[in-house]
């Protein structure tokens, strides 16, 4: 009972000091850390109302306020659930959401910004127990990441947006900003369901902030949660920047020691490289095959990339349909990009291949073209129509530079930068 007494007025002593550094150790969130284990052996003893009734008295003693009292007794609560082996994971996550809407009604007070890195801590172990209870029991009525996301952070962040205590950004509750949209992001794309983040996006371009104030790990998580949402609006040039800048500020590995390689941020790089290489092999950029093998995507990708140079519609629909592949792409969310996409290209590298192989000439027969695209895709329905069709496509969006003589059933290909590099096209966005 005196160890939880004496927890009680450390905690109300470090909220009346405003020490943001005593209140993230007391309110310890991680239920290795020694000060945990010490509270659950007492706490194993104790009912709940017994902890209850203890806090309520030495919180009326220290004249704390009645939301600090409540965020005292709903962390140990949180603190009792979670280190026992027989506590359910949906319940853990409960008494954290009870535990976190009790913190922001502190968090609320005009003068709580010293309270930022506890609400970021709290916010992290929030999804992320949101986050075990789904895997627990993923047949649920209602997942727990969903409620997190409308329930607390979407609270949190409203109080953090419209902070005005400071224009310096160290005192001010927006501190959090770009953390707690972060976190926003990896729940909605988790339960894909990305409707609201144009909203959210909106929002903090009003916020009078900008990313290049806030830590680089937190530039890159939200420009990779950027790119992640252009590539599906299809936006492949808005795409390549933002995950482009999220791969080159990621922290360097040493692929000569395999021992000093962070594991951590050796996966964060390659997911971020995935999608990367996804737009950008649909904007005509190949990545080398080094930098495919460091990040062992070679398996994934070579043979696509290989597909597309040489215009093998065979190679490139055998290869996403393969058992062994598609099951990644799909569960990437890539297949239907790359399958619509890369065809496209590799119908210019085959009309390319065709003119070169014609020495040059300005005209390509497209009867030549059918018998090679029924030769490659094993579709004798293939016909002078499907060609003409995927040709007049590839030069309305600027692949081939050139006319279709209908009547001849030729292309006619203009007699300058006839085949212009696939980089320099503007790719046709769509917007879902």
């Amino acid at each position: 009972m005196q160890v939880i007494r004496s927890f009680v007025r450390e905690v109300v002593q470090a909220y009346k000091q405003k020490s943001k550094d005593a209140i993230c150790d007391l309110i310890s969130l991680d239920s290795s850390s020694e000060r945990v284990e010490q509270l659950s052996q007492v706490l194993y003893d104790m009912t709940e109302e017994s902890i209850r009734s203890t806090v309520a008295a030495d919180c009326e003693s220290l004249d704390a306020p009645r939301s600090l009292k409540d965020l005292i007794t709903n962390y140990l609560n949180f603190t009792i659930a979670s280190c026992l082996d027989t506590s359910a994971l949906a319940d853990i996550y409960e008494l954290l959401s009870t535990c976190y809407g009790s913190f922001l009604g502190l968090y609320t007070a005009f003068d709580a910004q010293w309270l930022t890195p506890l609400l970021m801590n709290m916010s992290y172990s929030l999804v992320d127990w949101a986050t075990l209870a789904d895997k627990e029991n993923p047949n649920a009525k209602e997942l727990k990441v969903s409620d997190a996301a409308a329930k607390h952070l979407s609270r949190a962040f409203n109080i953090v947006i419209s902070d005005k205590t400071s224009n310096d950004l160290k005192d001010s509750k927006k501190m959090a900003l770009y953390y707690l949209a972060n976190l926003t992001f990896r729940v909605y794309f988790k339960i894909q369901s990305t409707r609201l983040l144009p909203t959210m996006i909106a929002n903090i371009s009003k916020a009078g902030v900008k990313l290049e104030q806030y830590p680089m790990s937190q530039q890159v998580t939200h420009r990779y949660y950027l790119g992640r949402y252009s590539l599906y609006q299809l936006d492949l040039r808005t795409t390549e920047r933002h995950l482009a800048f999220a791969f080159r500020n990621c922290p360097p590995q040493n692929f000569n020691d395999p021992q000093s390689t962070n594991e951590v941020t050796y996966n964060n790089s390659r997911l971020i490289l995935i999608y990367l290489i996804a737009a950008r092999l649909c904007l005509g950029i190949f990545p080398s095959q080094q930098l495919l093998q460091a990040y062992d995507l070679e398996v994934y990708f070579a043979t696509l990339i290989k597909a597309v140079k040489l215009g093998d519609l065979g190679l490139l629909d055998n290869h996403l349909d393969n058992p062994d592949i598609l099951g990644w792409f799909v569960g990437k969310e890539i297949y239907f990009l790359l399958k619509e996409k890369l065809r496209v290209l590799c119908w210019r590298s085959l009309i390319r291949r065709v003119w070169l192989l014609n020495a040059g000439q300005p005209r390509v027969d497209l009867n030549l073209l059918v018998s090679v695209g029924q030769l490659l895709t094993k579709d004798r329905s293939f016909d002078i129509w499907d060609v003409e069709c995927i040709t007049s496509s590839l030069l309305d969006q600027g692949y081939i530079r050139g006319y279709i003589h209908s009547e001849k059933k030729i292309l006619v290909l203009s007699k300058t930068n006839s085949f212009p590099p696939i980089s320099s096209v503007e790719v046709a966005e769509e917007y879902a």
